[in-house]
């Protein structure tokens, strides 16, 4: 009678154990997935699609514009190390794809006028119109920062009188 009753208390013991076992196994598990489960959506957040934004250049306003075609188009990324650039065509039209949701500097040149610098926001597919003046070529031979104060001193000039 004592060795049966020896054999259910060691069978028990084992029993217990090996009931145990699985459930510490199946918590362990239970509690990797939810941590898994809690990190996925922030992994997946969505920064790598990409939006088309078109961007337009023209010279003249009004009636008047004339598309610039050739205008160089740089966008550079604020807060990501995304870049790109292109050329308008000869319709002043050039499409950057460029992140969602990231904001970017945008450079406009083309020779003979004045460039732009516009930051932008991308939420979805844009398009941005740039209208460029002409740069004013001078014959004076007096440089342009120069001639803003020989405005001011004569203007200081007309004051004191």
């Amino acid at each position: 009678m004592k060795k049966i009753a020896a054999s259910v208390v060691i069978m028990t013991i084992v029993f217990v154990a090996i009931l145990s076992l699985i459930v510490a196994v199946n918590a362990g598990q239970v509690s990797l997935q939810q941590k898994t489960e809690t990190k996925t959506p922030v992994m997946l957040k969505p920064t790598d699609f990409y939006a088309n934004i078109t961007f337009k250049v023209f010279e003249g306003e009004g009636c008047e514009c004339v598309p610039l075609g050739g205008s160089f188009i740089n966008a550079t990324g604020r807060d990501t190390d995304h870049f790109t650039s292109d050329v308008t065509d000869d319709k002043g039209v050039c499409v950057l794809q460029l992140q969602f949701d990231k904001t970017y500097r945008v450079s406009v040149q083309i020779s003979d006028h004045e460039s732009v610098l516009y930051d932008f926001n991308v939420l979805d597919d844009q398009s941005f119109t740039f209208n460029l003046k002409k740069t004013v070529t001078s014959s004076n031979p007096v440089p342009a920062s120069m001639h803003a104060v020989l405005q001011r001193l004569s203007f200081v000039k007309k004051v004191l009188k």
